[in-house]
């Protein structure tokens, strides 16, 4: 059995996607040709991989080693498990009529695994004819008590072939003998979540692991997915001090970065993204409006910028920190987080943009593609910023210039 370290980095890995059935019925409707156009459909999670692992042997002999104390855990989480067909014909004959095996997971208490598919598909889901780049956003989640978890999401594509075969309400991803009449692409997400925010390793893990997953038979793709989150499970959180942690995972040696002070916040991210993106007057104007605790609304055509500019700012206040609500994420159908009265930091896509800045009002709304702040449902007026102090302000703009 693989042990849980205490300071492991990871929490709990997630894959989400379309449902079978929604899968079934576009391959039906592409075998009548009457699939012109795929509307939108919602994702849903698809399996569930939490520490420990427990290896094939020590399943079937039912022992079980003592794990190290973790988080209080007081969800479940249930997910069908088929039996595999055994060679021989006498167990064939014993197990045909089995149902399926139902594995109980314990979840960690700060993680809501019902809300998680829209995080990870914050825009639209929907089949394509053309298989899509991959895309990385990074998710912040906050509990009520203000403790932070951290995922990172990686979204990409997988052919829909003519000859998939489905059962028992599992798709069967196998290489086709015949060529389907119109190639389909259907999206799925794996989303790493961890206590600790680590931004760029966990994008470079989940790189090596999509080259595995993206063009794999189905029957193995969880198998290469609890692998790659056994393989998480076993690297602890770099101590305090100078040395950085290194792992392999092929084709990439992953760093996870080290911090000398145990007070100050790790940091695994570009801290000067923001000096790209926006002139400095305006990432004062940014810092300003944190620190009197406006409302601010990140916009951005990128989702993964909008965490990453967000946690740079938060970064860029230690030792203050922001205890109002931070959602650097919302997804289409969480706009109406926008209406809460009280201070808040959120981000959503560009997109949006029109509909927050006519809709609501009192907010200061932070363009990150053109760099620009401004307040909503007041035109092009400046928003109403105390200025920074003038010689503060003067010695700031100097050095970012040298």
């Amino acid at each position: 059995m693989t042990a849980v370290l205490p300071n492991a980095i990871l929490e709990i890995c997630v894959v989400v996607g379309a449902s079978n059935e929604k899968l079934k019925e576009i391959c039906q409707a592409v075998h009548k040709d009457s699939a012109q156009s795929f509307t939108c459909f919602n994702p849903e999670i698809r399996s569930v991989h939490v520490p420990p692992f427990v290896t094939k042997e020590a399943s079937q002999s039912g022992y079980v080693v003592q794990n190290f104390t973790r988080t209080p855990r007081h969800r479940s989480f249930r997910k069908k498990k088929e039996f595999k067909r055994a060679t021989s014909a006498s167990s064939n004959a014993n197990t045909s009529h089995k149902e399926p095996h139902l594995e109980e997971l314990s979840i960690p208490n700060n993680i809501d695994l019902q809300g998680l598919p829209q995080f990870c598909f914050p825009g639209e889901l929907q089949i394509e004819t053309e298989p899509k780049e991959d895309h990385y956003h990074f998710l912040v989640f906050t509990d009520v008590l203000g403790t932070r978890t951290y995922g990172v999401v990686v979204q990409f594509y997988r052919p829909i072939q003519e000859g998939s075969s489905f059962q028992n309400g599992q798709a069967h991803w196998d290489i086709a003998v015949h060529h389907p009449r119109m190639p389909l692409y259907a999206p799925f997400s794996i989303c790493v979540i961890s206590k600790f925010p680590y931004y760029t390793a966990f994008k470079d893990s989940l790189s090596c692991l999509t080259v595995q997953v993206k063009s794999c038979r189905e029957v193995d793709f969880d198998d290469k997915v609890r692998q790659f989150a056994a393989k998480l499970a076993l690297v602890p959180s770099p101590p305090p001090g100078a040395l950085h942690l290194v792992f392999d995972l092929k084709p990439l040696q992953i760093v996870l970065p080290s911090r000398e002070d145990p007070k100050y916040p790790i940091v695994d991210l570009d801290l000067h993204s923001p000096f790209l993106c926006f002139k400095p007057k305006c990432i004062l104007q940014v810092l300003t409006s944190i620190l009197i605790e406006q409302k601010i609304v990140f916009l951005s055509a990128d989702w993964a910028l909008l965490t990453l500019i967000a946690e740079c700012f938060i970064l860029y206040l230690h030792p203050l920190q922001w205890k109002h609500t931070y959602v650097p994420i919302l997804s289409k159908g969480m706009m109406d987080f926008l209406m809460a009265p009280t201070a808040f930091l959120m981000g959503c896509h560009i997109d949006y943009f029109n509909k927050v800045n006519l809709e609501v009002e009192g907010l200061t709304l932070v363009n990150i593609d053109e760099g620009t702040i401004k307040s909503s449902n007041l035109a092009d007026i400046r928003p109403d910023i105390p200025k920074m102090p003038l010689e503060a302000a003067e010695c700031f703009t100097q050095k970012v210039k040298s």
